[in-house]
């Protein structure tokens, strides 16, 4: 792996990430050695601040998110420029494929920078609620990145020290996840609850990491030991009680999270801000650390005018329950040529040339208003979208699926939680006694459907089907590709096949492979 020196600068080390670019560029304009910084408060903050720089570049592009493209939600088109997406959608990429390498540098390069921090901002002159606020955050996106690398590669080597060797041996997926526990663990002490000012509070909203935005996140870590590969279901009952005292503290009134009333305003640009966010990356130009979401074409068809990335798979659209979610995140219909000939027909996906149906997640309008879908969609190619990692909604429905798996049964406050999700989609309530199996697949279908094609979400679609050991499922239906009867009339088959000669090879086929470059350099990432 590539490490970086750190880099300081308000405006500092500026990422350019589009959706076809094949390598990752850096423009320092300002290099500090660890002899001579954190002598000041300013010289702190600027760490932080090329800190959350180098977490924009996690996700300023699809690249670094491509292991999404596994899960049952989203597909792409099997031809065009799309190879490094459909490789993985098919279950085979190779060790040059851009998504498993932008996926490893960029974390890498995060975990470097916040090791920094870590190591060496304690000796800052300022206060220890100052120097805590700085090492929380560099210990949180360590602790994502690493999250990130263990669910994508599987054993990684580990730097806790910032030291570049290159024959530091794996970490297990077991030791891996301890020091993200140890990490998150340290955050929900060290952290406070609000922040007051730019660029740590904006709008309403807390950007900086938080003790709550912590648990919420140490809470998807425990779902995630609970199931494969490690299935410790004794971490069940730690993500209960997290998401529980989340759930407290919103009631308290402590906890600043909120459900949305209209899905709609879910994604938002006139919500960027939303409460609803738990945990975010900030694209803002307000904000100190300016980079630019590059995902506002991505999913609109390449027909259309936009890129094309993400389409939506067949059957899991139809299996989808209508209502404002599926609206929002689906166009309902997609307006013919996008309007680019003034045209206002409205028509239906499968008459569209793609014949999918089209997410409008990160779509939006001229000038960054809210998508309109029976209006032209704007062509801007990067927007202020801020990444919602993690929502409220999602900590409702850990608690409800922790819970029962905890205990055996759903509580009162579990049926409450997945309710008033389900409320807001248009769905009825859950229906009184259900068996704890018949809950828990409910609770995880709502989760799919909350989350369904949202790539930078932590933990995916792909990540609930790896947890629960349902990947090799999605491979045989790929395989088989059995028509979908739309909608009356209209029968479908997927676009993309997985090839005769490519077989199941549990952890081999569900890990990306270790980037070919990074290989040479270190001869212990090998399977």
């Amino acid at each position: 792996m590539k490490l970086l020196s750190i880099l300081f600068s308000a405006l500092l080390l500026t990422v350019t990430m589009t959706s076809c670019s094949d390598f990752l560029t850096e423009k320092p304009k300002g290099k500090l050695t660890p002899d001579n910084y954190f002598t000041s408060q300013e010289e702190l903050d600027m760490a932080v601040y090329a800190l959350y720089s180098k977490v924009c570049a996690t996700q300023a592009s699809s690249y670094p998110m491509l292991i999404a493209w596994q899960g049952d939600d989203i597909t792409t088109n099997p031809g065009s420029n799309k190879q490094n997406f459909a490789d993985i959608d098919a279950f085979h990429p190779s060790d040059g494929n851009n998504g498993a390498v932008w996926a490893w540098r960029t974390s890498y390069v995060v975990i470097k920078v916040a090791n920094d921090i870590i190591n060496r901002a304690g000796k800052t002159p300022t206060t220890e609620e100052e120097k805590n606020i700085a090492i929380g955050q560099a210990r949180y996106w360590r602790a994502v990145n690493y999250f990130f690398l263990v669910k994508r590669f599987g054993s990684v080597p580990m730097n806790l020290v910032g030291d570049i060797d290159y024959n530091r041996p794996l970490a297990s997926v077991e030791e891996v996840y301890a020091q993200i526990v140890a990490d998150l663990n340290a955050c929900i002490t060290m952290l406070p609850t609000k922040y007051t000012d730019e660029p740590r509070f904006i709008s309403g909203a807390n950007i900086y990491v938080t003790k709550q935005a912590a648990q919420a996140t140490l809470a998807a870590v425990d779902m995630a030991m609970a199931g494969w590969p490690l299935q410790k279901a004794e971490r069940y009952a730690d993500a209960a009680a997290l998401t529980k005292a989340i759930i407290d503290g919103v009631q308290a009134g402590t906890y600043e999270y909120i459900l949305e009333s209209d899905f709609k305003n879910v994604y938002a640009p006139s919500h960027n801000y939303t409460n609803e966010t738990v945990v975010g990356i900030n694209f803002s130009g307000t904000f100190k650390w300016d980079e630019d979401s590059e995902l506002s074409k991505s999913n609109l068809f390449e027909s259309l005018g936009g890129w094309g990335d993400g389409w939506g798979e067949l059957l899991f659209w139809k299996d989808f329950p209508s209502g404002p979610r599926k609206d929002a995140i689906y166009n309902p219909k997609i307006l013919k040529n996008n309007g680019r000939k003034g045209e206002t027909e409205l028509l239906d996906w499968w008459e569209v040339e793609e014949r999918h149906p089209m997410f409008s997640i990160f779509t939006v309008g001229p000038d960054n208003v809210d998508y309109d879908y029976t209006k032209p969609a704007g062509y801007v190619s990067s927007n202020s979208h801020r990444h919602r990692l993690i929502r409220y909604s999602e900590v409702l429905l850990w608690y409800a699926e922790a819970q029962c798996r905890a205990e055996g049964a759903p509580n009162t406050l579990a049926y409450q939680c997945i309710n008033r999700v389900r409320q807001r989609a248009g769905l009825s309530p859950l229906p009184a006694g259900m068996n704890a199996s018949d809950f828990i697949e409910a609770c995880i279908q709502e989760h799919g459907w909350e989350v369904a094609g949202y790539i930078p979400a932590l933990v995916t679609r792909r990540d609930d089907l790896m947890r629960l050991n349902r990947l090799e499922q999605v491979f045989y239906q790929r395989k088989q590709n059995t028509p979908i009867t739309v909608v009356p009339n209209v029968t479908l088959k997927e676009t993309l096949l997985i090839p005769d000669n490519v077989t199941w090879q549990g952890e081999k086929t569900i890990y990306l492979p270790y980037p070919a470059l990074d290989k040479q350099l270190n001869r212990q990432l090998k399977r």
